[in-house]
């Protein structure tokens, strides 16, 4: 029996020197397949420097704490495992890094790719959706709309017209058959004539429903066509510049009458094109435009959308005459509070700039005693007296804050002397 201890702890408990021959074998193998598979894939940096450092520390922790077998002849054995083990698991532990860098490299190229790919959907989305946005803003449907109507018409008066030709080749049937000799003793022949006259009637039933059918159909690619750029301006309306009144305030002024401005020429535009329309589409029927009285006094598709095209005019025009005005008083009243702000500023520069009635006084006060001590100096006759008069006056004027100004107080001095 052989024991494989480590630090103290048994491992394993091996049965035969084959059984340690087999370990040794078995360590060997994975010691081999892991360097093989260092050597079949690329190169991985720092895969050498920690299978060696995991070898390393392998064999330091088997000299110092392993054992395999007993007394003296142990040596032997745990040396040969000590390397085996140590070798195994340096090539072990290079195989894991090796591995392990090349699927967190694979799992992050494949997590850049599904983002580039979800960046990509989402570009795609935004753009289809804008793409989307942008023609239905423009009418792309509308147009589709009105080209598949003229497209039905086309194919309708194509029919009507095969209709004509079928009843002219049976008119002209039954009056070839008219002009032939008489022939009273061939019942055929009459049976023939009345199935002729039969068909004839039938067919210009059928043509009549059918240029009936053809009218109706025009009217109503008229109408479709005659509605397309009302309804184009109804999608196409500036809601943006109309919600952003009630919100923005004063500050949405100038931007909405901007956008409403804009709009209106879209609607003079949609104008000129109804009654373009109008005068190619149905020269004489029903909405057509009338040389003598014009498009409005027309009754039908053009004149019903020129009637609400000219109604959507004056509704906007009316709002961005109404706009130009509340500019007009924002602007005043900027201007108003930009004077107050001035006057403002000026009569606080006014204030700070006021002649302090103290400085005042203690001036007066200084030229009195300047006065006194002259006087006292070279006295005159009355002097003393007028000047106490006077500085005792302007004392009590500038303690009633009297408008009296320096310049009075200096003269009146001045005349004393």
């Amino acid at each position: 029996m052989i024991d494989v201890s480590l630090l103290g702890w048994l491992l394993v408990t091996l049965t035969s020197p084959l059984s340690l021959v087999l370990l040794l074998v078995a360590l060997g193998s994975v010691a081999y397949l892991g360097v093989t598979a260092l050597e079949a894939a690329p190169r991985q940096r720092g895969a050498r420097a920690v299978g060696t450092g995991a070898a390393a520390c392998a064999l330091a922790a088997g000299m110092v704490g392993l054992r395999v077998g007993a007394g003296a002849g142990a040596a032997v054995p745990t040396a040969a495992v000590g390397l085996a083990a140590a070798a195994a698991l340096g090539a072990t532990a290079a195989c894991a890094w090796t591995f392990g860098a090349r699927a967190a490299a694979a799992l992050g190229a494949a997590r850049a790719r599904r983002s580039a790919a979800a960046l990509r959907a989402g570009d795609e989305r935004r753009r289809l959706l804008a793409a989307s946005q942008r023609a239905y803003a423009e009418g792309d449907d509308l147009a589709a709309e009105t080209a598949a109507a003229d497209d039905a018409v086309a194919r309708l008066r194509a029919a009507v017209g095969a209709l004509a030709g079928a009843r002219a080749a049976l008119e002209a049937k039954r009056a070839g058959a008219q002009d032939g000799p008489p022939a009273p003793e061939r019942p055929e022949a009459s049976a023939l004539a009345e199935d002729l006259a039969r068909a004839c009637d039938e067919a210009a039933l059928k043509l009549s429903m059918g240029q009936r059918v053809l009218a109706a159909a025009e009217a109503a690619a008229l109408r479709i066509a005659c509605n397309a750029p009302l309804r184009r301006l109804l999608r196409r309306r500036p809601r943006e510049a109309t919600q952003a009144l009630a919100t923005l305030g004063a500050g949405a002024l100038a931007p909405a009458a901007a956008s409403i401005e804009a709009f209106l020429g879209e609607v003079r535009a949609a104008r000129a094109e109804v009654v373009e329309i109008a005068e190619r589409r149905a020269p004489g029927a029903p909405g057509a435009v009338d040389d003598a009285t014009g498009p409005e006094a027309a009754e039908g598709p053009a004149a019903l959308a020129l009637r609400e095209l000219a109604a959507m005019e004056s509704a906007y025009g009316a709002l961005l005459d109404r706009l130009r005005l509340a500019e007009l008083h924002a602007s005043a009243r900027a201007s108003v509070e930009q004077v107050e702000s001035a006057a403002g500023a000026l009569s606080a520069t006014a204030r700070a700039a006021a002649i302090d009635p103290a400085a005042i006084g203690a001036l007066v006060t200084e030229i009195g005693r300047a006065e006194s001590a002259v006087a006292a100096a070279a006295p005159e006759a009355g002097g003393s007296r007028a000047l106490a008069e006077a500085l005792a006056a302007g004392s009590v004027a500038l303690d009633r804050s009297d408008a009296t100004s320096l310049s009075e107080l200096i003269a009146a001095l001045r005349e004393l002397r």
